[in-house]
């Protein structure tokens, strides 16, 4: 009887229904979230870390004490001039070894593009643009012209320094730039 069931349609069913499910998990999938933890290292993550990047990006590394380390001497203390005490330094460590260290799993940098049927005209583009990239620095996408993986790749580089945009929002605009600031613009 058991045999007969898959044989039937509604196996094909069942397979449609799980692989219509598939595309979104994927994509909601994309950027990992992380929760902002208690205590001491909330308060030296709060006062060192957010105004430059999201907590997020934590989960995409999973190292060791001398890996996060490195990380903070070179992107951030060189790179920035960040300047972190000792004592927070060491906090830091110990939460980003304990939460993200070699024996976590680092999530992975992928990103899958959704499918959009809804698209932005000029003025929603702009006033997501002022509400998005504004909170953080000017707006610059009118100095250059991309194609659209360009605009893509930029525009989740800073979903990763921060920028809260969803995964729809991002193809959103990804268009709209392609469209309006690509290499063969349609205006």
């Amino acid at each position: 009887m058991m045999l007969k069931f898959f044989r039937t349609p509604q196996l094909l069913l069942l397979a449609v229904v799980l692989l219509s499910a598939t595309p979104g998990f994927a994509q909601s999938a994309a950027r990992p979230q992380v929760k902002l933890p208690d205590g001491q290292v909330r308060n030296v993550i709060l006062k060192n870390c957010v105004s430059c990047h999201g907590i997020d990006d934590y989960a995409f590394h999973a190292m060791d004490r001398q890996g996060w380390q490195e990380l903070i001497d070179t992107k951030h203390k060189q790179a920035r001039n960040l300047q972190l005490s000792l004592r927070d330094e060491r906090i830091l460590l110990t939460y980003l070894t304990t939460s993200f260290g070699p024996e976590s799993i680092a999530f992975p940098r992928n990103y899958v593009a959704s499918e959009i049927t809804e698209f932005f005209d000029n003025v929603q583009a702009r006033v997501f643009l002022e509400r998005s990239c504004t909170e953080c620095h000017e707006i610059r996408v009118f100095e250059h012209r991309k194609d659209m993986a360009g605009w893509r790749a930029l525009v989740l580089d800073m979903r990763e320094r921060g920028a809260e945009i969803s995964d729809l929002n991002i193809e959103k605009l990804v268009e709209w730039l392609g469209r309006v600031r690509g290499i063969n613009p349609v205006e």
